[in-house]
């Protein structure tokens, strides 16, 4: 091989080392090149990283702070030094909350013209805003994006806040409900329980004056056991209806008995509601109307009573005589209507006095009350006037009978006032159905039966007869 072929191939080879030498510096070059692009990815990532877990340190302190027993003021003050930590440049950040006429501010706050805000919305309303400013203007070309970036955090922060207010308006306006209602419950007159699972879940106050037992006594305890025997199944009946959905009657008079053991009357208002766990429960109001019934009972016994002896007056003798006359009239019986009054009472109250005479009176009841059966009904018509009436007589002699006992028994002097006190009585006696078959004939046939004994004598009894109505009725 020439020299010069030689030379010449030499040339080619460091020609083409040359060439791949600069294929590699280009390769090199590209590759430095994506690594520098990759730093700066990274670099970026990690700084938006950081600002990500700086952005999620701020949120999850806020929902700790929810958490806590501050007070409002006290964590929007602790919110708004925060949100500066959470900006990109939070040596140069402030922030200021607004919340109706309440202002919270870092203590570096300044006004800026690059600033974001937001308005913070609660019930649907606006109250208020949150503004972030910096202190000074960013050393970047794009210093409006700096404020911008932040602008998704600053929204989702006013949001937290106005859910935050929402929830402490709401456990303020339900402490302050729980606190009327405690107040109203323990104030309350009428015993309020609430009973899940048969047994006493809560009492007030009054449930335990009206009881006798005392609030722990009652807690835990089967409900039952208060209410008379004589009612433990129907309330327990009309307790299970009520759980399954049943409609029925709400409010009912029952007797509870006391620790004492003393009956007390009351009126129970069931109801059901969702208690624990969300479980069906009876919440019931129980009132005691005690002084009420026996308002009533005495009104009822003022009515059907005479006020001085006691025994039934002329309306419940009446009544009494209708239901008799019914069963007299179904079984074929006999009755008897015995009227008598004293003879000369009027002497005694003229000589010793109406308080004598009403002693009296009272001794005549009682003497009459014992001398009759128990079916037998002695009432009192008014004055020194006594009517009996005689259930189920065989025949005229048993009212003939008895009309004797009646006599003879003023043999007997009244003791009053440990005095001895002699008084007569004339009788007059008429039989159903034989002398009249409804009530004011055989009261007035009786009538005339006795003074048809007070005309021949007094301290006798006289039996009707058509030939005594005569005589009478031709005078």
């Amino acid at each position: 091989m020439s020299e010069e072929k030689h030379k010449h191939m030499e040339i080619d080879m460091i020609i083409a080392e040359l060439e791949s030498l600069r294929t590699r510096r280009a390769e090199w070059e590209t590759l430095e090149n994506q690594c520098m692009v990759a730093e700066e990815n990274l670099i970026r990532n990690t700084e938006a990283l950081n600002e990500r877990i700086k952005e999620l340190k701020c949120m999850y302190t806020i929902s700790e702070l929810v958490e806590t027993e501050m007070s409002l003021d006290d964590m929007l003050q602790r919110i708004v030094e925060l949100i500066p930590g959470a900006m990109r440049y939070p040596q140069t950040s402030c922030a200021r909350i607004t919340v109706k006429n309440n202002v919270y501010t870092t203590e570096n706050f300044s006004e800026s013209p690059g600033k974001l805000f937001r308005h913070i919305i609660v019930d649907g309303k606006t109250a208020g805003g949150i503004e972030v400013c910096y202190l000074v203007e960013p050393h970047h070309n794009k210093k409006s994006e700096i404020v911008k970036e932040k602008e998704y955090l600053i929204k989702a922060i006013a949001e937290r806040l106005g859910r935050i207010i929402e929830r402490r308006h709401a456990e303020e306006s339900l402490r302050e409900s729980q606190s009327k209602y405690s107040t109203l419950v323990e104030k309350a007159r009428d015993g309020i329980i609430i009973v899940q699972d048969y047994v006493y879940k809560f009492v007030n106050n009054a449930m335990s004056d009206i009881t006798g037992y005392g609030r722990e006594e009652l807690m835990g305890r089967n409900f039952l056991d208060i209410f008379a025997p004589e009612y433990r199944d129907l309330i327990n009946q009309r307790y299970e209806r009520r759980l399954s959905g049943e409609e029925i009657p709400h409010v009912y008079e029952v007797k509870i008995m006391r620790k004492n053991n003393a009956e007390k009357h009351v009126e129970v208002s069931f109801g059901i509601i969702n208690y624990i766990d969300g479980k069906p429960a009876d919440m019931a109001f129980i009132r005691d109307i005690t002084e009420r019934i026996e308002a009533e009972e005495e009104i009822r016994r003022l009515a059907y009573h005479d006020a001085l002896t006691g025994l039934p007056n002329r309306v419940l003798f009446y009544e009494q005589f209708t239901l008799a006359q019914a069963r007299a009239q179904r079984h074929k019986e006999m009755l008897a209507i015995v009227v008598l009054d004293l003879d000369h009472f009027k002497e005694v109250n003229d000589t010793l006095g109406h308080n004598v005479g009403d002693h009296l009176l009272n001794g005549v009841a009682d003497r009459l009350r014992n001398l009759v059966r128990k079916e037998d009904v002695v009432a009192r018509m008014g004055g020194d006037e006594f009517m009996i009436l005689l259930q189920e007589i065989g025949s005229i002699d048993d009212a003939s009978a008895t009309a004797t006992k009646i006599v003879d028994s003023f043999g007997h002097p009244f003791i009053i006032n440990n005095r001895s006190l002699h008084i007569t009585t004339s009788v007059g006696v008429a039989v159903y159905p034989d002398d009249g078959t409804d009530m004011d004939t055989l009261m007035r046939n009786a009538d005339v039966a006795m003074y048809r004994a007070k005309e021949e004598g007094r301290n006798s009894f006289r039996l009707f007869s058509e030939a005594i109505n005569s005589a009478i009725s031709g005078k």
